[in-house]
């Protein structure tokens, strides 16, 4: 282990109490200290290293004058603090707290940070310290990311039932779902993650939350959940270097193992939500092979991809993270692409995948993300499980024919043209669809005409003769090439199943 090592593993919070941690709450809140407003101030989403801070940021502080400032460098920027300065600024009470609990130190007269505090809509997480000596260390809690984020997004909260945070480092899943579920586990192979899980649900108040140490499902044995969420270690690498970030097993052999055992932890109607990566095999067609995964699983099956990147841009994206010396990047590098070339990979894929345990004839399906996904869109994962049971039917088109749908909300048309010939001449029709799953798609002047005829009112068997009488086509050519047509736009949330 690195130097760094004795530092992450005596950082030990200690949970505020109820009464506490309201008061501690109430501060950050009343400082403005929120995703939004670290946003703005310092054009971050996620923390940054706090030891390779850009050389612009630093020139660019000021003096603390508030709250937020001291807030912010302390437990974001990971700077300390002048004591005198952090005691005129905040409550003492907050500054009492930030140092029984351990998120902060005091030495030399200054205020030092242990732990990064970051905020996720109205709730706060702790974590270890952003810096690259530590993230080769095997006790490191990683703070937040663009995958725990991209997560977070996508995830679906049922009301009621149990839900399990799997490989949940400071339990942001866990503790963000704990108000939608009757109880929630927190789990993951790092024993200083349980630590911090408990550290955090008692500073956001979250009673029902239990935080257990164990390999993936070994420590909820014979449990199962309505809902899993998972942000397992999934980089692919010729060595395992870290349990919280690289694959332990050849490739992606750790997912696909931690797949095979998701049904058996799932309930009837259960959802399993990851985010993670996978290989593209040269002269392998990835979807299948992704398929067959789960064959046998009982499960419904989406995945959604969302990045393919080639080796070489694979290996320099991800140990540029750690390393900043060229020539050692460099050896690095070749040696993460020769180990991927002598294995057949063409390409690493990134995304997410859901599974849905469900008795009956399961469907698989797929789905390329063109935009990153922020915003939470669980509603729309849901709907677009309930659209894909319409599409997938086990009694072939009745169920869809039988069907009403209509245009989803907040569906805009880009339309351009140019002049000739005395007259405008349509170039494209464009459809954008900015609310849930993100989705672009250029359409002709046909298929404009077929959406429109839904508008809720009539089923789809209807609205395809009356596209079929207003274009010309014969009716069963109009069901038959108009049907494709509608299950595409279904899937991809153009189209939405109005209630029965």
């Amino acid at each position: 282990m690195k130097g760094s090592d004795s530092v992450i593993s005596e950082t030990t919070l200690v949970p505020l109490s109820a009464n506490d941690a309201s008061c501690f709450r109430d501060v950050c809140r009343a400082a403005g200290y929120s995703q939004t407003k670290l946003h703005e101030t310092y054009e971050f989403l996620v923390p940054p290293p706090s030891d390779r801070l850009p050389p612009t940021l630093l020139s660019s502080l000021r003096p603390c004058q508030s709250p937020f400032d001291v807030l912010s460098r302390l437990f974001f920027l990971g700077i300390a603090v002048d004591a005198d300065v952090a005691a005129g600024l905040l409550p003492s009470a907050m500054v009492q707290s930030c140092l029984q609990s351990g998120l902060a130190s005091k030495h030399d007269g200054k205020l030092r940070p242990a732990a990064t505090l970051v905020p996720v809509d109205d709730l706060l997480f702790a974590a270890d310290l952003q810096r690259t000596d530590y993230l080769d260390n095997d006790l490191f809690v990683p703070t937040l990311c663009d995958a725990a984020l991209h997560l977070n997004a996508v995830a679906i909260h049922n009301r009621g039932g149990k839900t399990l945070d799997l490989c949940s480092g400071f339990a942001l899943h866990g503790i963000t779902s704990s108000r939608h579920s009757e109880s929630v586990v927190a789990s993951d192979l790092n024993p200083r993650a349980a630590e911090f899980a408990r550290f955090n649900a008692a500073l956001n108040g979250c009673e029902n939350v239990r935080a257990v140490t164990g390999d993936l499902f070994s420590a909820v044995a014979g449990e199962r959940f309505d809902t899993i969420l998972a942000n397992p270690p999934f980089i692919i690498s010729p060595s395992a270097v870290t349990t919280y970030r690289y694959s332990p097993f050849e490739l992606d052999g750790f997912i696909k193992m931690m797949f095979a055992a998701v049904p058996e932890h799932l309930e009837e109607g259960g959802t399993f939500q990851a985010i993670c990566e996978w290989v593209e095999l040269e002269g392998q067609d990835w979807q299948d092979r992704l398929r067959s995964w789960f064959a046998g699983s009982n499960c419904d099956v989406w995945v959604l991809s969302a990045n393919r990147q080639f080796p070489s841009t694979y290996a320099r994206s991800v140990l540029s993270q750690s390393i900043a010396d060229e020539v050692e990047l460099s050896r690095q590098q070749e040696q993460w692409e020769q180990y991927l070339r002598q294995r057949g990979v063409a390409a690493i894929q990134g995304g997410f995948i859901f599974l849905r345990r469900r008795r009956g004839n399961n469907w698989f399906d797929f789905t390329e993300l063109t935009k990153p996904v922020r915003e939470p869109i669980g509603d729309a994962i849901a709907q677009g499980f309930a659209s894909r049971d319409i599409v997938f039917g086990s009694d072939g088109d009745d169920t869809l024919l039988s069907c009403r749908l209509a245009v989803a909300d907040d569906l805009r048309q880009v339309e351009t043209s140019h002049w000739k010939d005395f007259r405008w001449k349509r170039d494209s029709i464009v459809l954008h669809l900015d609310k849930g799953l993100p989705v672009t798609i250029g359409i002709d002047g046909y298929i404009r005409t077929l959406i429109e005829q839904f508008d809720g009112s009539r089923n789809v068997r209807e609205c395809l003769d009356l596209f079929s009488k207003e274009i010309g086509l014969p009716i069963e050519t109009g069901r038959k090439k108009g049907l494709e047509v509608v299950r595409s736009m279904l899937k991809n949330g153009i189209l939405v199943a109005m209630p029965s």
